[in-house]
């Protein structure tokens, strides 16, 4: 029985991984996308796993049918798992909003707190109950409480290497939660088929056994293909949908309306097909900007028309950069020849790699750079607008090279948030490159060149080169220049742009553009309070409230030192100052990951599966340590001085490594020092969780409830650091500052145990 108990906790880790990147990856599609968006999916989910393990784990030592009650946990996921994906996907249709819109802030906030939220409490649940049934070789208490969170964080660590490089290759989100649910089901009926259990036992393996046949039954008749062909119609209501396929980079889909194709990334609209004005103003703006432009560098859109708009300009090479290979397969399967032929051409040099990982090796000189990816609306995207990337773009252009992109704009009004979104990437850009000119317009074109006077807002300069070169063009041309670089719409976009002169040069440990553009994002959403939030906060509010915050740990630590119990309190702190720590070492460690070395996704699995199994190596190690600790206080001194010291050595690290983006350094930074970095965060974290439970606990009995209890408070502290690091503190304070922030709340911790 022992073994089916902890395969059964083993299997919870395997779900509960399994599980949250699916639907992080399903809810992504809906809600947009944006580091907003994660960290409300986020906390929604750890709020859950709190609310399971501290409020409902109360009750598990007073269960006496333990094992019933867990096995109905295990049934009760195999059902909502599959069942959520439906529920995730028919949002938008729920709350009238079309595919490609944007969601409203309070529907997104509300609608994954209420699809994630009973998922994540049974989950939080069965590791209280999971603490109380599990009998190891040791009466310990806190021994128990850390295997199973051992077991646990093996199960995640097999979950998180499946998921990451198997199963959405393989499988779609539907197929992969009917086998969870098969899974579940099976656990369920096992472990109630081997239970001495009478009450409950037998309705409860019936439903079990019910469940696994059906949902096994399934598979051959084509029930999950049904079911995931539902759940797509709802998802995409009101568009003919045409392809919708997961690669390991998310999902790309590809819907019709009449004879226009569009196609959606992770919910995003990329761009609609055929588009001939987005396309040529994309490209012929900046071709037009350089005399005789020969070597091209195009970063993404190359579908969407691009391409073929490069080759009407007599140029000797093309070199096109699109992340995720799935874009182009797709275009080529199902859309006219027509559109996938310039790819064809002998000039055109295909790439499937990240764009900025592209532009640190490469060697060439180019006489243009577009870049075609967007709104840096995500951390990740916000790399193409740094300091730091227009550098590298520089080192790349020649003498007389242009580099070119677009971002959202208007030619005849910009509400204050605008202003400060587009005037910090102007003066990013002005601070590298001599020459920057901006394009008026519903989308504002940024060109840029390392020569002064290069650049030209003259139409008739442009018009003279398209002549020379035997353009025809339908939409840039002669009248629509005129009309689009006239001086009243130049000077509006100059002043408007200039006006916001308190707006922050973006950079890539402190990518403050791409906080300029949440707030410019949720200021379409009149009169939330989190967009009211949003537009106040600044570096020295956020300041202000961290060192609060501080204060307040110190006080409440300190207030009763001499009494009874101190010690119990100050451990439940570490706990909180924990999970806070963990999950914002993980985020920073992801984001300076993809600041270096670009988005690698094989290399993102690693780094999460790297930081589970140090929290199972280190709980293991504590579990073993815990009945010879003669001084359990001055112990938890020696761990939090350890995560105080982790904060600190974090930031030289990474500026280490991002000075050496080639060779052996590089190898050696990205596979093994990014390895080492979670894997260690992880042994610190394993091992002083089992280390404050046995402060916590005591002499007292009451493991499952203490033990859920503490897991509840990491999870809170988790959920706190979800909320904030990616959508305040790394913005608006950058990376360095919110590694001494952590490094400030440990130590705060550590005063109290002093």
């Amino acid at each position: 029985m022992k073994r089916i108990v902890s395969s059964s906790i083993i299997l919870t880790g395997f779900a509960a991984i399994v599980s949250q990147i699916i639907f992080i990856r399903e809810l992504l599609i809906v809600f947009y996308g944006n580091e907003l968006s994660i960290s409300f999916i986020l906390a929604s989910w750890l709020i859950g796993g709190a609310l399971g393990s501290a409020l409902l784990g109360r009750y598990s030592d007073r269960i006496n049918s333990k094992i019933s009650v867990f096995a109905a946990c295990q049934i009760a996921l195999s059902v909502l798992l599959p069942l959520n994906i439906l529920l995730i996907r028919s949002v938008k249709s729920a709350i009238g909003v079309n595919p490609g819109e944007i969601i409203p802030l309070f529907p997104m906030v509300l609608s994954a707190f209420v699809i994630l939220v009973p998922v994540c409490a049974i989950l939080g649940f069965i590791f209280s109950l999971g603490c109380r049934l599990y009998e190891g070789q040791s009466r310990l208490g806190a021994a128990r409480i850390g295997r199973v969170y051992v077991l646990e964080a093996i199960g995640a660590i097999i979950g998180g290497i499946l998921v990451s490089f198997v199963l959405v290759r393989l499988l779609s989100s539907v197929q992969i939660m009917a086998s969870l649910g098969i899974l579940l089901a099976a656990a369920a009926t096992a472990l109630l088929g081997f239970s001495n259990e009478a009450k409950g036992k037998r309705p409860l393996f019936a439903a079990a056994l019910v469940i696994l046949l059906a949902w096994i039954a399934m598979l051959p008749l084509g029930g999950w293909r049904y079911f995931d062909s539902l759940s797509q119609a709802m998802q995409w209501k009101g568009y003919e949908l045409v392809a919708s396929k997961n690669s390991i980079y998310g999902n790309v889909a590809m819907v019709k309306n009449a004879s226009q194709f569009s196609v959606f990334d992770n919910g995003l609209h990329m761009y609609t097909i055929p588009d001939r004005q987005s396309a040529e103003e994309a490209v012929h703006f900046a071709m037009l900007e350089h005399p005789d432009p020969k070597r091209v560098l195009l970063i993404g859109g190359g579908v969407s028309g691009l391409v073929e708009e490069i080759l009407r300009h007599p140029v000797d090479s093309i070199d096109y950069v699109e992340l995720d290979p799935l874009i182009l397969k797709m275009a080529k399967d199902h859309l006219p020849a027509s559109y996938y032929r310039p790819l064809t051409d002998k000039r055109v040099s295909l790439h499937f790699e990240d764009g900025r990982l592209f532009v640190k090796r490469a060697t060439a000189g180019y006489d243009i750079i577009i870049v075609s990816l967007g709104e840096p609306y995500t951390a990740q995207l916000n790399r193409f607008y740094t300091v730091e990337f227009f550098k590298e773009a520089g080192r790349i252009l020649r003498k007389e090279g242009v580099l070119s992109f677009g971002l959202s704009s208007s030619e005849s009004y910009m509400s204050n948030e605008l202003k400060e979104f587009l005037g910090s990437i102007y003066a990013t850009l002005a601070s590298v490159f001599p020459d920057v000119k901006a394009i008026p317009g519903e989308t504002a074109y940024f060109l840029a060149s390392g020569r002064k006077g290069l650049l030209t807002y003259d139409y008739r300069v442009l018009m003279r080169r398209a002549s020379e070169r035997g353009l025809e063009l339908k939409y840039v041309r002669e009248y629509y220049l005129f009309s689009r670089l006239s001086g009243r719409k130049i000077s509006f976009t100059e002043r408007s742009i200039m006006a916001a002169g308190g707006s922050e040069i973006n950079r890539d440990f402190r990518p403050i553009s791409y906080y300029y553009d949440m707030v410019f994002w949720a200021a379409r959403f009149k009169d939330s309070l989190i967009t009211r939030s949003l537009k106040n906060i600044n570096a020295r509010y956020v300041l202000a409230a961290a060192a609060i915050a501080i204060l307040i740990i110190m006080l409440f630590g300190l207030a009763g030192r001499r009494r009874e119990g101190s010690l119990k309190r100050s451990s439940v702190m570490a706990v909180a100052a924990n999970g806070f720590s963990q999950m914002t070492f993980q985020v920073v460690i992801l984001l300076a990951f993809q600041i270096i070395y670009g988005y690698i996704f094989y290399k993102v699995g690693l780094i999460i599966t790297a930081f589970m199994a140090g929290l199972a190596i280190g709980g293991s190690y504590a579990i073993r340590a815990l009945p010879r600790l003669k001084d359990e206080r001055y112990s938890l001194i020696f761990v939090q001085a350890g995560l105080c010291f982790y904060s600190v050595i974090l930031l030289p690290v990474f500026q280490i490594l991002s000075g050496t983006s080639s060779g052996p350094a590089a190898w050696i930074g990205s596979n093994i020092i990014f390895t080492a970095l979670p894997l260690a965060s992880g042994l610190i974290g394993g091992f002083l969780f089992p280390l404050a439970n046995k402060i916590f606990l005591g002499s007292r009995q009451d493991v499952g409830s203490s033990g859920g209890f503490n897991y509840g408070i990491d999870l809170l502290g988790a959920c706190t650091g979800a909320l904030l690091v990616g959508t305040f503190l790394v913005p608006v304070l950058g990376i360095p500052a919110t590694c001494f922030l952590a490094a400030a709340v440990n130590a705060a911790v550590l005063i109290t145990l002093f």
